[in-house]
């Protein structure tokens, strides 16, 4: 059976027309079993046990989002590389038992890893994504090209515990200072990546990878990583807690909304 014909506004280059199945991460970097599809207001509200409903994706993560000449060019460019990153990190994870504590030896194209896990989030933001951050759009079809710009930065974490999330930019406030996180995250082991947008990172664990951009394309580094393992449990974009934390979290909400029930139900003002 011929595949269904896919058309739409290719994310990176903004031309409509034919769409190509683009993997999230690519398909060689493990995104090569069945997921369940299902929507980002929908999977919000499920709790860490819960499991999302929804259509079978046979050939792994991701979607329709990319033309063919985009999906080829960055594919070809940084497709292998980026794979040979992620080997190494489930290579590391798989040797540490899940639980790096060392500072491990990365071999790799710094530039060609970055520019990968800037064309991913591009798929999983939508088609206007393109039109608000042209000079990313430049950074990734022009593969010669080093450097971003302040505003943009990127952060990096092993993760083999929870769920596999993609979030396009979303904002979140510190209710104790009142600064504002803008970010976009896709996790998927043995990584997770986010993308901050003038702002701090979500969580000071994270570890910025923005000076992979500092490269050439064909500049080959030895890096010295020491990367934090963080779980996603929830799929809440940012939130790295353990189920035990999340447990503890919840047991404190539930006891402070009854002791508010209970002042209300006895006329003591709240």
């Amino acid at each position: 059976m011929s595949r269904r014909r896919m058309t739409g506004v290719c994310h990176i280059c903004g031309k409509n027309g034919p769409l190509t199945f683009e993997h999230v991460p690519p398909r060689a970097a493990f995104n090569n079993r069945r997921v369940v599809t299902a929507g980002f207001d929908e999977v919000i509200r499920l709790g860490p046990d819960e499991v999302p409903t929804g259509p079978v994706q046979q050939r792994g993560a991701g979607g329709y989002t990319l033309c063919a000449s985009c999906n080829n060019r960055t594919g070809s460019w940084y497709g292998r590389s980026f794979v040979d990153w992620c080997y190494q990190g489930m290579d590391i994870l798989i040797r540490s038992g899940g639980k790096p504590s060392l500072i491990y030896m990365n071999y790799l194209f710094p530039l060609r890893v970055i520019k990968q896990i800037a064309t991913m989030f591009f798929s999983v933001n939508g088609e206007q994504f393109s039109q608000v951050h042209p000079v990313l759009v430049r950074f990734i079809l022009n593969r010669e090209q080093k450097y971003l710009p302040p505003r943009y930065r990127f952060f990096a974490y092993y993760n083999m515990s929870g769920k596999c999330r993609y979030s396009g930019v979303v904002a979140k406030v510190d209710t104790r200072t009142g600064k504002p996180f803008i970010y976009s995250e896709i996790t998927y082991p043995p990584f997770g990546y986010v993308m901050t947008l003038d702002s701090q990172p979500p969580d000071p664990r994270l570890s910025e990878i923005t000076g992979f951009s500092r490269f050439s394309y064909n500049e080959f580094r030895v890096f010295n990583l020491r990367l934090p393992v963080l779980q996603t449990h929830l799929w809440y974009p940012g939130d790295y807690r353990t189920e035990k934390e999340i447990l503890r979290d919840r047991a404190k909400g539930e006891l402070a909304m009854k002791q508010q029930r209970d002042r209300t139900a006895s006329g003591r003002p709240i």
